[in-house]
């Protein structure tokens, strides 16, 4: 479990008592008060982590509207932020690293995911959007694997190439991050947008720039510890955050640009496919009910839920969408597959559902 191995780190890290390190610590403790237990921890955890950027930008915002004369408060909060500025760096670099390496790890059995992707992308013949919630890169190698490198786009532009310093000097060429759904060529008929960033996606901290480094940049691990050791200016770009939280950090940039675009494609798309969703995101389930309610009875998208075992009910997918009771049943937008997504391509639910 992700969640296990990162306390685990978390808890073997600098044993010397270095004050980040402890708060670091304590708020793993905190945020998981009684163990390790569930997936549902990891989400617990990262937020915790994540949310240190909220206080960050209060503290910042604090120092600045202290009175100029007093400058021993200025510096005492500007201490504070910089401190704080450590532990958030330390937690969400451990966190994005077992993420890394985990999906790494995961690459040799991909092939369930190449036939997933293989079917999905060639069951239509027009514009397929993938809206990934996960921040590792194995959804890209997958439709990388499957489709012409020509036809497939993630938030990193091809065009355009931003300098990057890497933890030991040398300056490498990196792709920057598109700024707008019109930096996307229209043959670029695959588009996989990551709603909350991925573990490639990094930016200077003025966030003033941003690229998407390769994996190749992230193997030796030199960039994770540069994030905790400070030696490099760089930091990733991700929403980790609480659900209290997550709705402002999506109004930000590059975020912003991949919600944009993922509205926009469920407005040109009639067929929407959910999978290993729990329907808790409240941003996300924001945008689906808005545009299912924005179509007619006759207009309603033809959804295909993709879960493992009866835990989410149909109910709980309803309401997502905003179908109440009073609209009575869903069977003809609504279909559930329970036995997980590998081989789901292979089942009467899914010829149904891409052939309607």
């Amino acid at each position: 479990m992700i969640t296990t191995e990162l306390v685990r780190r978390i808890r073997a890290a600098s044993d010397g008592g270095d004050d980040v390190v402890i708060a670091m610590r304590e708020i793993a403790a905190r945020a998981l008060p009684d163990g390790v237990t569930s997936d549902d921890d990891f989400e617990v955890l990262v937020g915790a982590f994540g949310s240190e950027s909220r206080t960050l930008g209060y503290l910042r915002r604090l120092a600045e509207l202290t009175e100029p004369q007093d400058d021993g408060l200025r510096d005492a909060i500007q201490r504070v932020s910089t401190f704080a500025e450590r532990v958030r760096d330390n937690g969400l670099s451990h966190v994005l690293q077992v993420i890394f390496e985990n999906s790494h790890a995961y690459m040799d059995e991909s092939e369930h995911l190449h036939a997933f992707t293989r079917a999905v992308t060639t069951s239509f013949s027009g514009r397929v959007t993938f809206a990934n919630l996960n921040y590792d890169t194995l959804l890209l190698s997958g439709l990388l694997s499957v489709c012409s490198s020509s036809e497939v786009a993630d938030l990193g532009h091809g065009g355009k190439k931003w300098t990057a310093t890497r933890t030991d000097g040398t300056k490498i060429k990196v792709p920057a991050l598109r700024e707008s759904k019109h930096d996307f060529k229209d043959s670029q008929r695959i588009r996989l947008i990551n709603l909350h960033g991925s573990i490639t996606y990094w930016a200077t901290k003025d966030g003033r720039a941003f690229a998407k480094l390769s994996r190749e940049h992230l193997e030796d691990l030199e960039q994770w510890q540069g994030v905790r050791d400070g030696t490099t200016s760089l930091r990733p770009v991700v929403v980790l955050a609480s659900q209290k939280d997550k709705s402002a950090h999506v109004q930000e940039f590059p975020f912003s640009l991949a919600y944009e675009m993922f509205v926009d494609a469920l407005a040109d798309s009639d067929h929407w496919l959910i999978v290993g969703y729990s329907f808790r995101d409240v941003p996300v389930n924001a945008k689906l009910q808005a545009e299912f309610n924005e179509r007619a009875l006759e207009q309603k998208p033809r959804v295909l839920v993709v879960t493992y075992g009866d835990d989410l009910s149909v109910r709980e997918i309803e309401r997502a969408f905003g179908w109440g009771q009073e609209d009575g049943s869903s069977v003809n937008w609504l279909t559930v597959v329970r036995s997980g997504a590998n081989g789901v391509e292979t089942t009467e639910e899914w010829a149904d559902f891409h052939n309607s």
